[in-house]
């Protein structure tokens, strides 16, 4: 089942797998801008076994309208927009799953609405986009190392000290561009390093709602409220709360991991030893079967 929801005057793309029996999550993607096409073709068969899943492309994201250029957006909206589709399908509580920089959008609406929220299940997330930053270009320097340029080795090295979060975002931006194709190695770990870009061209969805993703993200770099660390704010979360870390990842940094793992009883830390940033493609029956067991344990 899909169809639209409108807010504020924008359409929202969503599907829903699933029996409505089944206990219900939120499926928040990361990118920014990345859009849900890619997690219901590689999990969306698997998890709605036991569970249904509500997917969403983001407000301003692929198969959503886009954001004008005049536009006001913020990360806020987002956390907005999903509780205003909660109460529009109906529902009272539900879990969710956020991937990347869908979890930072996941834990920020945990905390406007933790009534609301039976579980928080997080894939390679990113809630510290300076450590995620700060770790990526870490991994870059070892890009660099095997390409063998020097220079850039002490560039990165260098910047991984810069503290404002912003500059040292912009600076990991410049590095991933830089390395060109070399970069699919810091997210996927196997063989089939464009499974991504495959997966975009064998969509059937135009090239131009795919571009909507430029304008989503420079709208929340721009806003500011993304450099903020929820961090500190992750010791308030008492619901069940799953992280799944791709060994290879680097996104989800040493820094966000010791966050995460507090001692809380019911947070739960899985690594997938094959994957890099994306355990839902590269390993997906164990993500499904992790998964599985994490909410009927909790």
């Amino acid at each position: 089942m899909s169809g639209y929801i409108t807010l504020n005057k924008k359409k929202i793309y969503y599907e829903i797998h699933g029996d409505a029996h089944l206990p219900v999550f939120l499926y928040l993607h990361g990118g920014p801008g990345a859009g849900s096409y890619d997690f219901i073709e590689h999990q969306g068969k698997q998890l709605s076994k036991f569970m249904r899943i509500i997917a969403i492309d983001q407000r301003g994201v692929l198969r959503s309208d886009p954001i004008e250029d005049n536009e006001r957006f913020g990360i806020l909206d987002l956390v907005d927009d999903c509780e205003a589709i909660r109460k529009q399908l109906g529902i009272k509580k539900w879990g969710i799953i956020g991937h990347s920089f869908g979890g930072y959008v996941a834990v920020h609406y945990q905390l406007h609405y933790p009534e609301n929220v039976t579980h928080l299940l997080l894939e390679c997330p990113m809630y510290d986009l300076g450590s995620s930053a700060r770790s990526l270009i870490t991994g870059a320097a070892q890009e660099y190392e095997r390409l063998e340029k020097d220079e850039k080795i002490k560039e990165c090295l260098a910047t991984v000290k810069i503290k404002d979060t912003e500059e040292v975002w912009e600076k990991c931006i410049e590095f991933l561009r830089d390395l060109g194709e070399h970069k699919d190695n810091l997210y996927v770990y196997g063989e089939d390093k464009h499974f991504f870009d495959r997966l975009v061209e064998n969509s059937g969805i135009p090239p131009e709602n795919w571009e909507r993703a430029a304008n989503h993200q420079q709208k929340l770099y721009q806003e500011g409220k993304v450099f903020e660390s929820l961090s500190p704010q992750l010791d308030s979360i008492t619901c069940p709360m799953l992280l799944m870390k791709g060994k290879y990842d680097w996104v989800t940094s040493k820094e966000q991991m010791a966050a995460f793992t507090n001692g809380q009883s019911n947070r739960k830390l899985a690594i997938f030893k094959q994957s890099g940033h994306f355990p839902r493609f590269e390993e997906p029956a164990l993500y499904a079967s992790v998964i599985r067991e994490f909410i009927s344990v909790y």
